[in-house]
């Protein structure tokens, strides 16, 4: 029972006190029937109790139900306030409105967040002025690693990407998967040549110890000179590595060209030999000899000249990084890997948050996607440049009315891409992560009725933030974006609502405080998180 809401315990409380009351005044009843009272005042007694017992279980049901709306849904939001001053960063005064009834408990809870906020704003000020001098040589450092012109990369032992700058990204970069933190670079690199260096590493057992070698991306498109060593057993991942990149592709087909024109060239020279052999065995044709190897003398002559030519001209080389920035999380390093979902820890997952706008709210009528957003969240922070966001040809007309809520119009979709194609590549940008959205059955079905088109399911673990509200402020509250915000303390900018990025966003930002609050209840893995959501699932049947 300890487990169990506070309205649940006083529900039970006054139900119990009811049935007592019941149980009490028929426990009266038969015991003057057994003194042996006559029939008339035995009767005239059970009419009595019987209006007695509605009026006990009118009373009870009314004191219960002023009990719920007045104590346990006020004390029930005013705990969650105090979670979300304590554990989420909210700063503002707690809001008084309905918890009248609670007396001195709310002016003493109001002073105590006060001086929470006021110790947290002077705690932060000094760690402010002690981590600036961090923060500037950390920015220094960004910038000189995002001047490095080779492609670098930090990985994990298990092949998963840590670090990555610019260059790298240049590299690695592509429609199909952009470059992510926490993804497995064999997603981006054919894994044959890099494995069988890392095994060397490995087995070489030294930090000190490097390894050249040629590996190609997906499609074979780029071929990419690495070297690759390990970082070392002072870290928390003794066996992860760093590689650089160059791109070779341009040198590599250089090479393969100047050997076929030296196989050309071989193979004109081998009748020049042909005709001076056929002349030093016989003087009489010397002459026409001699003609056809001056002719073939100045083929080879020209032929020289194109491959000096060749030489002189520039090779082509990678145009110079157009953003220069570098995204890493050496915390990943030290991350924990479960072996089931459940048991993982809310921080070692990744997750994508996302948002759909469309044309309707009928997707089983016809409704389709018009804009879908998501963001990155690694280790317990977004990640700001791994963004998804893109229009969507819905293939049928914008309702204007739609149109008047998200400001996506008929004209701005024209040219962009097919459900089908965005849904394949959000399906990959999303692989390996947990999906958080706002109302997440929703959005669902506009992904999972398209299934059959694409080439893979939409199998990932999902998280709904009105569930994990629920969870956290009780289901009396309301639980909409805007209100979840007000809350929590985060201001989304009217330009933002209702667009997919900017929903995406927010509901990413409302993610992070409201697991915050869960860790603060002691709800640290996911499948605690699962069963607690479980209790509230009836509020998106209701919303929906």
């Amino acid at each position: 029972m300890a487990r169990w809401s506070l309205r649940a315990r006083l529900f039970l409380f006054f139900l119990a006190l009811g049935l007592g009351s019941l149980a009490a005044l028929a426990a009266g009843l038969w015991f003057a029937l057994h003194r042996g009272a006559d029939t008339e005042a035995v009767s005239t007694a059970m009419r009595v109790a019987v209006v007695a017992g509605f009026l006990i279980l009118a009373l009870t049901a009314g004191i219960g139900y002023l009990f719920d709306l007045n104590l346990a849904k006020a004390l029930e939001r005013l705990a969650g306030a105090i979670r979300a001053r304590a554990n989420a960063g909210v700063a503002q005064e707690i809001d008084t409105t309905g918890l009248t009834y609670l007396g001195s408990i709310t002016d003493a809870v109001s002073e105590a967040a006060i001086r929470l906020t006021q110790t947290r704003s002077a705690m932060a000020e000094t760690v402010a002025r002690e981590t600036a001098r961090l923060s500037a040589e950390r920015s220094q450092l960004e910038r000189l690693l995002s001047d490095v012109p080779p492609g670098v990369l930090l990985c994990t032992g298990r092949h998963h990407l840590v670090f990555y700058n610019g260059a790298a990204h240049q590299l690695l970069d592509n429609p199909v998967l952009p470059l992510c933190l926490d993804k497995n670079l064999f997603d981006y690199l054919n894994d044959g040549p890099v494995r069988h260096a890392h095994q060397r590493l490995l087995e070489a057992g030294t930090a000190a110890a490097a390894v050249e070698l040629v590996c190609t991306t997906h499609g074979n498109t780029r071929r990419l000179a690495a070297r690759m060593r390990l970082v070392g057993e002072d870290t928390a991942d003794p066996a992860a590595y760093v590689m650089t990149l160059r791109d070779v592709t341009a040198e590599l087909s250089a090479d393969a060209r100047r050997d076929a024109l030296l196989s050309e060239v071989f193979d004109d020279l081998r009748p020049v030999l042909d005709d001076l052999a056929a002349q030093a065995a016989d003087p009489q044709s010397r002459d026409q000899a001699l003609s056809a190897v001056q002719k073939r003398l100045s083929a080879l002559s020209a032929r020289f000249e194109a491959m000096r030519e060749g030489e002189r001209s520039p090779l082509p080389v990678m145009q110079p990084v157009s953003n220069r920035f570098v995204v890493y999380d050496f915390e990943l390093l030290s991350r924990l890997y479960a072996e089931k979902i459940g048991e993982a820890r809310l921080d070692d997952l990744t997750y994508v948050v996302f948002d759909t706008e469309t044309t309707g709210l009928l997707p089983d009528q016809g409704d389709e996607i018009v804009q879908i957003a998501a963001v990155r969240i690694v280790n317990g922070k977004r990640v700001r440049g791994e963004v998804f966001d893109t229009l969507v040809n819905p293939g049928r007309l914008i309702p204007a009315s739609s149109t008047a809520v998200h400001g996506v119009s008929n004209e701005m979709v024209e040219n962009a891409p097919s459900v089908v194609d965005v849904l394949e590549r959000f399906r990959v940008f999303a692989q390996g992560a947990v999906l958080v959205a706002h109302n997440a059955p929703f959005d669902m079905e506009f992904l999972r009725r398209r299934e059959r088109e694409l080439g893979g399911r939409f199998d990932n673990p999902i998280l709904d933030t009105v569930l994990l509200s629920a969870s956290v402020f009780g289901q009396a509250e309301t639980h909409t974006l805007d209100a979840l915000a007000e809350r929590l303390g985060l201001s989304i900018a009217g330009s933002d609502r209702h667009t997919a990025i900017g929903d995406a966003v927010a509901t990413a930002e409302v993610f992070l405080k409201l697991k915050d609050m869960l860790a603060a209840k002691g709800i640290h893995r996911f499948g605690e998180v699962l069963r607690e959501t479980r209790k509230h699932r009836r509020l998106l049947k209701d919303l929906n």
